[in-house]
């Protein structure tokens, strides 16, 4: 089986106690059936006495209704106060169980988050979400997004008749898109619409709506306000979001002569947003093959970095508590911040991310058009 990771993907490494965040914070922690059977074994199977089966019993007590049960803070309760995780430190070393034959003692989803995979029949696929500042800063460590293909020992999923076909038209259609994000010679947002134009024309998709006579009537910045609401839509994440959002409608959408900040036109530049929209594309443009909504993905990365790009410093300017640092920060941290953020908020809901496909795909104010009107109106 071929495994393809970003370039990175190997170096990445939890920072642990030193995160300015943590995972182990308002996230919903799912245990698997093997990790519960693990904990059970680890109480039942050493003296009542011994400090590990009492652990494990601790761990067992914190589970409910096959999840872990968060403290009135938000925390994991198995979290230390110097933000490591006890399971680790009291069952096994870096996630393994010295005493029990080498078993991974702690449940899947804190093994593998923020790693995500994906498998197409005999090609796996792996990566690390953006909602980790170390993933985020790996990327824009980069010179740019490389895939890097290996060989596995993984089974492959089974494929239907013809489906591999579909699969590899649909990795050739997401190179195309990389080729255009990685030509440096024009501006960034000449790119995207270059970009568009591709995906809408692959998308083989003859539902889309047409474009309403009224939303052709209104204004920049009447759409661009629809852009910013839909962000207030669904659940938040967090403390570190609910300011955000606020210091964002507070400031509003400005025009792009006054859009300078001390960092220049944006808190970004052109190349690492090219990476960032790569990286997004890698991520969802080939889940495509399951649902046949290639446009949308491709719409949600640009408007990804759409928002990054006018609101980067009011998001990367919030800690994870939800206060807000002073005017000195770093600009990589804020960069770190501002690109975690707005991934949690938005990736990691499927709340949010149906919202966001629904109206891309339905409401005119974020058609094909308003996403060209939007980039060129916008510096680059």
């Amino acid at each position: 089986m071929l495994l393809r990771v970003p370039s990175f993907y190997h170096q990445f490494q939890c920072l642990g106690s030193k995160c300015t965040d943590t995972c182990c914070k308002d996230w919903e922690i799912d245990v698997d059936e093997a990790s519960l059977a693990r904990y059970k074994e680890i109480a039942g199977g050493n003296s009542p006495l011994s400090n590990k089966a009492q652990f494990a019993w601790t761990v067992l007590q914190n589970i409910q209704d096959g999840c872990i049960k968060l403290n009135d803070r938000g925390f994991c309760p198995l979290m230390r106060e110097d933000g490591l995780c006890s399971i680790i430190c009291e069952l096994g070393h870096n996630g393994t169980d010295k005493f029990n034959n080498g078993k991974n003692v702690l449940c899947n989803i804190c093994s593998e988050h923020p790693r995500f995979v994906e498998v197409y029949g005999d090609i796996m696929e792996k990566g690390v979400g953006l909602c980790c500042e170390e993933a985020v800063r790996l990327l824009l460590a980069s010179a740019d997004l490389n895939l890097v293909d290996s060989e596995v020992n993984d089974e492959p999923d089974e494929m239907p008749e013809g489906a591999k076909e579909a699969r590899d038209a649909m990795f050739q259609e997401r190179e195309a898109i990389f080729a255009i994000l990685n030509d440096s010679s024009i501006p960034l947002n000449q790119r995207l619409l270059e970009v568009l134009d591709f995906a809408e024309a692959t998308s083989g998709n003859e539902d889309l709506p047409e474009e309403d006579s009224n939303t052709e009537a209104l204004s920049s910045e009447a759409i661009r306000q629809t852009w910013i609401e839909i962000l207030g839509e669904g659940e938040s994440i967090g403390p570190d979001w609910d300011t955000a959002y606020e210091q964002m409608v507070r400031k509003g959408w400005t025009i792009p002569t006054s859009c300078r900040t001390r960092f220049g036109i944006s808190l970004f530049t052109d190349e690492e947003g090219a990476r960032i929209i790569a990286y997004l594309i890698f991520r969802y443009y080939a889940k495509s093959l399951f649902d046949g909504d290639s446009l949308t993905k491709v719409q949600f990365a640009i408007y990804f970095w759409i928002i990054l790009k006018q609101f980067g410093e009011t998001l990367g300017n919030i800690r994870p508590d939800g206060s807000i640092m002073d005017s000195a920060a770093d600009p990589q941290v804020l960069k770190i911040n501002a690109v975690k953020l707005l991934s949690k908020q938005t990736e990691y809901s499927e709340e949010i991310m149906e919202i966001l496909a629904d109206n891309f795909f339905q409401n005119p104010a974020f058609s094909v058009e308003q996403f060209r009107r939007i980039l060129s109106q916008t510096s680059s």
